[in-house]
């Protein structure tokens, strides 16, 4: 069995400014997880092992797109039924239904367990979140940048992750059935359904996207023509429509969400356009691209999200579901959703202002457009007219003093609630502690709650969310308080996660950086100096640690490590088979069902592999230049 191995592939290069961590993967590793970010899989023309699929709707037909994992059929018929308790009946058996009210064939009764599996796998083998997506392109642009060859040499990388971008401006499935319809993708009010918060919002490019998009709105079940094809039945077909059939089923997952709308729209594409735009020597993104034109009629939409007494961003549209169920999430707010939304304003920041200082040849209107948005983005930030803006609900509300963390949200404004603000306690989330820190920064957090509260903060963190391995030491992170990680957890029943590890490391860099530059800085006492320096010490100890550990969550060590063995599925590698030309990280150690509302799985992740790639690149998606420096707010 192979054990942990006991190396420290991440060091720091320099003590006097640590912004640079030393890969862990080599180049030949680098190219083989480009190839599996890069190739088709699951239901793609060629049935490949990969993480795209091939448009062929309209304006998107021969766009290459990305999906959010890679699995097989055997994982979701023979290894999933493994992992149910009680079930009534065979755990795979669904019945479809037509409603020809809407035209939509879905599961007859939604609270079974085979109609949750049905969802479920369809919505990994059909979908992307537009989250995972942005992620993927960022990684696309990092390894254009090194050199990395697309395995299409018909395309760069560079082109490749543009690609996204056109998804989001035709707004319809790269695979739906014609006539495509532009914007269908669009959470607009024209229905009824959904509502900005008092703001009508008609125009499509205003309109938040959903969070995961499919291939095509008839979406096929990866049963189909297998032999688990017996379990999924479908009733009520209507006559003469051949699409309707046992097999297909109308998708089902329709949130617009504010977090996966700032990756998609602000963070993704402007760090992926930043990188392109360096690479080819220009000093800045020309106003007319992809990734600018999507993003600028966003904005005003954000200030009909942001709440007048809080300056949050609300996580999702009134009249969105949540993640389970089927009640809305109105005036719901998600810390992590903050801090991404912070991260994307300043990326789409930096580049406007670059544009307003190097492009020679704006109009008059269109720098006017320019300084407007820039205002807007200074607002939405810093608040006006009394509101503290995201910055001011930071500081002010998402604020645990108690736990010494942030909370993972709450509700704002809410008329149903007892006050204008009422925090969400429990479960405490992980991620919005690492991606906190990783945009607000030190030097901030520090000002704000006291010298050392940045690293006390991932101190807490570990205490519940830690995933301490067999060799007790930190391995990486889970997800919230619930997990049975931390300190006295146990690791066979705990859980591990590569992405949120991932976003854990990149925090930890942002600390060593940070409390690095504060060991010599004037604005620090002596004491603070050497407490700075102290942590620093204990902060490395934990990047190397938790580096050497997410490489077992790659393909080709996952299945061999003991740590792992009680809770992965028998004959991983015959279950999950991912040929020797490529390389990708699973989402997560086991099979759990996240407090926060889905599964996960230990399939190989878009976002995972993703994320993989910004470690080793040293590009930190919450900073403006990627760097792990700390961002200089204009705050008092």
């Amino acid at each position: 069995m192979k054990k942990m191995l006991l190396i420290t592939p991440f060091i720091a290069l320099s003590q006097l400014a640590a912004t640079t961590f030393a890969p862990f993967q080599t180049d030949d590793e680098v190219n083989k997880v480009v190839n599996f970010l890069a190739a088709s899989g699951n239901l793609d023309e060629t049935n490949g092992i990969g993480v795209t699929y091939l448009g062929k709707t309209d304006q998107l037909d021969g766009v290459r797109l990305p999906l959010s994992y890679y699995s097989t059929i055997d994982y979701w018929g023979a290894y999933i039924p493994t992992t149910v308790t009680n079930p009534q009946g065979d755990p795979l058996d669904v019945v479809d239904a037509y409603n020809s009210q809407n035209y939509t064939l879905t599961p007859q009764n939604p609270n079974s367990i085979g109609a949750q599996l049905q969802v479920e796998r369809l919505n990994v083998y059909n979908g992307a979140d537009i989250y995972d997506a942005a992620c993927w392109q960022i990684a696309m642009a990092l390894a254009a940048q090194a050199g990395v060859p697309n395995p299409d040499r018909n395309q760069s990388l560079f082109d490749l992750a543009n690609n996204q971008n056109l998804l989001l401006k035709f707004g319809y499935d790269g695979n739906q059935t014609p006539p495509a319809q532009s914007g269908a993708n669009r959470a607009t009010t024209t229905s009824g359904q959904f509502d900005y918060y008092g703001h009508p919002c008609t125009d499509l490019e205003k309109a938040y996207f959903f969070r995961m998009v499919t291939q095509n709105w008839l979406s096929t079940d990866p049963f189909m023509d297998t032999i688990y094809m017996s379990y999924v039945t479908a009733t009520n077909l209507p006559q003469g429509n051949p699409v309707y059939k046992a097999g297909v089923c109308s998708w089902m997952d329709w949130k617009p969400i504010t977090g996966e709308n700032s990756w998609a729209f602000f963070v993704g594409p402007m760090h992926t356009e930043m990188l392109k735009q360096k690479a080819y020597g220009m000093s800045y993104v020309p106003f007319s691209s992809v990734a600018v034109q999507n993003a600028l009629p966003l904005l005003e939409t954000y200030t009909y999200m942001q709440s007048p007494s809080t300056g949050a961003i609300w996580y999702a549209v009134k009249g969105s579901l949540g993640n389970t169920g089927d009640q809305t999430v109105d005036y719901q707010v998600s810390t992590e959703n903050n801090a991404s939304t912070l991260g994307g304003l300043l990326a789409l920041q930096k580049v406007l202002q670059d544009e307003l200082q190097y492009e020679t040849y704006l109009t008059a209107a269109q720098k006017e457009q320019i300084s407007e948005a820039l205002q807007t983005i200074q607002t939405l930030i810093y608040g006006s007219d009394g509101t503290g803006g995201i910055l001011g609900y930071m500081k002010n509300h998402a604020w645990d003093a108690t736990n010494g963390i942030f909370y993972q949200g709450g509700f704002a404004d809410d008329p149903n609630q007892p006050s204008t603000w009422v925090p969400t306690v429990e479960p405490k989330a992980v991620d919005v502690n690492t991606w906190g820190i990783s945009v607000l920064g030190q030097p901030l957090v520090d000002k704000w709650f006291g010298f050392g509260t940045a690293y006390k903060i991932w101190q807490n963190v570990k205490s519940w969310g830690g995933f301490y391995g067999p060799n007790k030491q930190i391995w990486g992170v889970g997800y919230s308080d619930q997990d049975h990680n931390g300190e006295n957890g146990n690791y066979q029943e705990g859980i591990i996660s590569a992405e949120w590890t991932a976003g854990a490391i990149n925090m930890v860099r942002v600390l060593i950086t940070q409390y690095t530059e504060a060991e010599t800085s004037s604005d620090y006492s002596p004491t603070q100096q050497t407490d700075a320096k102290g942590y620093v010490a204990a902060l490395q100890a934990d990047h190397d640690s938790m580096v050497t550990a997410l490489l077992t969550l790659r393909n080709d060590s996952y299945s061999g490590t003991d740590a792992y063995s009680t809770s992965r599925p028998v004959n991983y590698d015959t279950l999950i088979p991912i040929s020797p030309d490529k390389l990708a990280f699973v989402y997560a150690s086991k099979r759990y069902f996240i407090p926060f509302g889905w599964y996960s799985n230990p399939l190989p992740s878009t976002t995972s592999t993703s994320w993989s790639l910004m470690l080793h690149y040293n590009y930190n998606p919450f900073n403006p230049d990627g760097t792990y420096e700390a961002y200089i707010w204009n705050t008092k």
